[in-house]
């Protein structure tokens, strides 16, 4: 998954698929959706979207070294309340190893 933006609300932070310009736009509505990174571990089945890019990169560090991933990281599909963004940037990165 190619993460493009980096969006910032009043409660978290969510990496996503859009670029910022497509965020910009999206938010000329009250709420629109994005394809978000999240991951969770082994014992909660609850999404974890502000730890995403950490875990990713724990993951990427432990394949370094010939190990087993010990984070889920996927993505989803989240609705986002345009009120509650404070800030939007841009980010480049390519994250192996997500589930659908």
């Amino acid at each position: 998954m190619k993460i493009k933006s980096i969006i910032e609300t009043t409660k978290c932070i969510y990496a996503v698929s859009d670029d910022v310009d497509t965020v910009f736009n999206k938010m000329n509505e009250p709420y629109f959706f994005a394809d978000t990174l999240f991951s969770k571990d082994e014992e909660s089945d609850l999404p974890h979207f502000g730890s995403a890019l950490a875990h990713a990169e724990t993951n990427d560090h432990y394949k370094d070294c010939d190990g087993e991933p010990i984070y889920v990281v996927g993505h989803m599909q989240v609705l986002f309340n345009t009120s509650k963004i404070e800030k939007v940037y841009p980010m480049d990165r390519e994250i192996s190893g997500v589930e659908e």
